[in-house]
């Protein structure tokens, strides 16, 4: 890994299956993590590119590494561009987990040359001529484990300790061996062979040994082999269906199926031939080959006797070469792998045991390959998973009996119309129509009883919902992005668990009234109404409410401070809104750029509690006095709690060098530098002096005033700015740029109208930095401790390039305040004087006063003259 040296290096780990390459990237992954700015652990690569292609991958990539910054609007160039702009400033750590080619390793790499300095790639594969290929800067095989390591692994799944029960020695040792030093099948062995007699272990050796082949295929049946029908079936959908999918999905569908879902799932988990990570079902390589092997060698090799399907050819063979299709229970198909597939009108009915249907393309090509008939005869009663990307039927077969359908997904389709009537949707729990450009209508979902999400984003054509939709009790999912023709969402009726409510660019929507009191997320856009109806704001439970661009939007009612979970707030671009009421003390993030109309805030030192960590105002021009006021006073406590708030519990401190950075951020017009910076200048530099030692040290907060006269970029509607800060220490001729913070301006080419202030705050996760810090100290000294700043503002083109020539200083002033262990102290017994700490112990985003105590006591030992090392304490 060479941690030490500030090249970008990408590191290679092989082996085969099992062996245990993805826990160690893992583990160096879980050690590592905190020395970053971004961190990706992005699993399964040849599964997950299969299912959704390998941009989806890049886009996960991407999003983790920049938090969700990326998604800017603008050509699929401009987006590179801010990417590598982005990704070039950060120290990141990626892991790429088991990578089957080189053309996807490319792609997802295909950054790494503009990683910031420091960064590192971990590649885990089976194929060692993908890394030689790629031309990584070193290659780890894993080797097979020791016997004694093996032994060791062995019992801690047998005996639940590390050494093996008096009368199994020589039984363990015999296991041990067969599996040949690999750590999935000695756990998946030890788990078989758990809380066995001698006598069945002897049998269950006896039976290895008959198999002339020693590979892990046999070892590995042996836990299927224990398993009884039903838990056989969950095993067998999962290994070619469900391997990643999320488990409550899943026991869904096999409870439809009368599988028993939940004993089933943990059944296969203790016997180690299942893991369920992040609520996701996984499932190695190896146990998921012995599963399609088992179904192959049950079939005879013949197609028709197959009872699950995934492989193109498979499929293929079954329509050209078999008359018998009835035993068919599950066919998963990628239709980027194939050519034009012709079905017959009776193809599916032919397969009355069919349960799982899924024709998917990951290449997002959205044409369709499969040509049928005008109309298809009945799909199967028994059908619980439907889903068919680009689907060609202008609407479902007629008789379609829809009473097991589980999921029903059909992305991209030529459907018009789904069916006629009411079906008996007793199972159904998700409904995905999302880009179906030619959907007009929406049939009665009265019985559907247990849906929870519908997607009906893109689905241009669509007038209306249907009333039964807005009266389901169990939706906790509904998103109406994109229905540009949909002009009312409207509803009497109390829904009791809708959680997530998506309405962006609906730009013909005039009518809007939802309500429901568990709603945790809402997103709003482009609508033409001027107002929210007041049952929208009785959810307690609501976190995030977005409302982009709502330009007609006037105002927001005075009860929105009832909301007490609400902790976003943006009103970005919506510029009719004229004031902003009094908001819950619960709120972090406020976001108002662009609101050219908006003149008020109303009590904004009652609307931010502890938690309190970003306020912008950009490009409000027409705020009182006043308000600016308030904002300017309050700046300095604002940033201060969210100092307080970092610093405790709500994140996790990974000290010395490498605390959290803090997303402390105030933006708002105005043209001088708040008089709490005791160092400040009216110019683009600064130097200061550090007056207490270093070890006191947490970070700094930082100012600068923003010209008016910056344009905004001509190549991206949104505009980006790049405000850099480097530092210099007294005498010390080398720069070092430890800070790059993005601003986004409100939609439109116009330029700010007002000179605008920033602040923000800085905690130390610069291990260089701080190191060079800590060498100008002399003891407790604190003389020749001098840092210069410079601030800059630089507008790249679209290529993201600055040249030299053509940079301009847009900062009007600045200022630097540093942030001491002291500076914290006085904050809490400030706040304990004049707030008398009033914390509330039950709200999940409140300090607690523990955490408070604790965090003053760290502090005033750093006082002392400890190091930042107690912080880890």
């Amino acid at each position: 890994m060479a941690m030490e040296s500030d090249e970008v290096r990408t590191v290679g780990i092989w082996g085969m299956g099992g062996i245990g390459k993805t826990t160690i990237a893992r583990a160096i992954f879980d050690r590592y993590a905190s020395r970053y700015e971004g961190c990706c652990f992005l699993q399964n690569v040849r599964e997950e590119s299969q299912k959704s292609g390998k941009h989806s991958l890049y886009e996960k990539l991407i999003s983790e590494l920049l938090e969700g910054e990326h998604l800017v609007k603008g050509s699929a160039h401009e987006r590179s561009m801010y990417v590598k702009r982005k990704l070039s400033r950060k120290k990141v750590l990626i892991v790429l987990d088991d990578v089957d080619a080189l053309d996807k390793l490319d792609y997802l790499t295909r950054e790494a040359i503009c990683l910031g300095a420091g960064s590192r790639v971990i590649v885990t594969t089976k194929d060692e001529q993908v890394l030689i290929a790629a031309r990584v800067h070193a290659i780890y095989k894993v080797q097979e484990l020791s016997f004694k390591s093996s032994l060791e692994l062995f019992c801690l799944k047998a005996f639940h300790k590390s050494y093996p029960e008096h009368g199994y020695e020589e039984l363990s040792k015999m296991a041990v061996n067969y599996t040949k030093g690999n750590p999935l099948a000695l756990k998946v062995l030890g788990s078989f062979l758990h809380s066995r007699s001698i006598k069945e272990w002897k049998s269950a050796l006896k039976k290895l040994r008959v198999h002339p082949n020693v590979e892990i295929y046999n070892v590995l049946k042996l836990s299927y082999d224990g398993l009884d029908d039903s838990d056989k079936n969950i095993f067998l959908d999962i290994a070619f269906f469900f391997r990643g999918e999320y488990k409550d999905n899943v026991i869904r569908f096999l409870d439809s199926c009368d599988f028993f879902g939940d004993i089933g799932i943990s059944t296969l988990e203790r016997k180690a031939l299942i893991t369920i990570f992040s609520d996701r079902i996984e499932m190695h390589d190896l146990i998921q080959q012995m599963g399609w092997e088992v179904v192959r060698q049950e079939s005879n090799k013949d197609p028709g006797k197959l009872t699950r399907i995934n492989k193109p050819e498979d499929f293929c063979n079954l329509l050209k070469n078999s008359e018998e299709k009835s035993l068919v229970e599950g066919i998963m198909i990628d239709l980027s792998q194939i050519g034009d597939l012709h079905l017959n009108a009776d193809t599916l009915t032919n397969m009355p045991r069919l349960r799982f249907l899924k024709f998917y393309d990951p290449s997002d090509q959205r044409q369709s390959k499969v040509y049928i008939p005008t109309t298809l005869d009945p799909f199967p009663a028994k059908l619980s998973y439907l889903e068919w990307n680009s689907c060609p039927l202008n609407y479902l077969p007629l008789r379609f009996c829809a009473e097991k359908l589980v999921e029903l997904r059909m992305p991209y389709s030529q459907t018009s119309k789904l069916w006629d009537g009411a079906q008996n949707l007793v199972n159904l729990t998700r409904l995905e129509l999302g880009g179906c450009k030619k959907l007009v209508e929406l049939p009665d979902f009265s019985k559907a009883t247990k849906l929870i999400s519908i997607d009906l984003c893109n689905c241009e054509k669509l007038c209306q919902l249907h009333p039964s939709i807005l009266s389901i009790q169990t939706l906790e999912g509904l998103f109406l992005d994109g229905c540009k023709k949909l002009k009312s969402v409207k509803s009497n009726i109390y829904l009791k668990s809708l959680k997530v409510l998506g309405v962006q660019k609906c730009s013909s929507l005039e009518e809007f009234s939802v309500s429901s009191e568990k709603l945790t997320t809402s997103y709003f856009s482009l609508l033409r109404i001027k107002s929210l109806p007041h049952e929208f704001y009785c959810s307690t439970y609501l976190v995030c409410l977005v409302l982009w661009d709502c330009r007609e939007l006037i105002e927001l009612p005075h009860h929105i401070k009832t909301l007490s979970s609400l902790l976003t707030l943006d009103v970005s671009g919506c510029c009719s809104l004229r004031s902003i009421p009094e908001l819950p003390p619960s709120i972090q993030v406020l976001l108002a750029n662009g609101c050219t109309s908006l003149e008020r805030i109303f009590s904004l030192k009652a609307a931010f509690s502890l938690n309190r960590r970003q306020i912008s105002f950009e490009n409000c021009v027409k705020l009182e006095e006043e308000s600016l006021n308030d904002i300017t006073e309050d700046a300095h406590l604002t940033i201060l709690k969210n100092v307080l708030f970092s610093l405790t519990g709500h994140y996790p401190m990974i000290n010395y060098y490498h605390y959290p950075r803090m997303d402390g951020r105030i933006c708002y017009p105005g043209y001088k530098v708040p008089e709490w910076f005791g160092c400040q200048t009216t110019e683009a530099s600064i130097t200061i002096e550090l007056d207490q030692p270093y070890y006191q040290l947490l970070g700094f907060i930082f100012c600068c005033v923003v010209s008016q006269n910056v344009p905004p970029p001509s190549f991206n509607k949104w505009g980006t700015l790049n405000i850099r800060c480097e530092y210099r220490h007294f005498g010390d001729d080398v720069k070092h740029t430890f800070l790059i913070i993005r601003q986004i301006f409100v939609p439109g080419r116009r330029r700010n109208s007002e000179d605008h202030v920033f602040i923000w705050t800085y905690q130390f996760p610069d291990e260089d930095m701080f190191r060079e810090i800590e060498m100008c100290d002399d003891d407790d000294s604190t003389s020749n401790q001098k840092m210069s700043f410079r601030f800059s503002v630089d507008r790249p083109d679209e290529y993201g390039r600055v040249e030299e020539r053509k940079k301009q200083v847009f900062i009007k002033g600045c200022g630097v305040l540093p942030m001491y262990a002291s500076t914290v102290v006085d904050v809490i017994q400030k706040l304990e004087l004049e707030f008398n700490l009033q914390l509330n112990p039950h709200h999940h985003n409140s300090i607690t006063r523990q955490s408070m105590d604790a965090l003053k006591s760290k502090m005033i030992r750093m006082i002392k003259g400890k190091s930042h090392r107690l912080l880890k304490k």
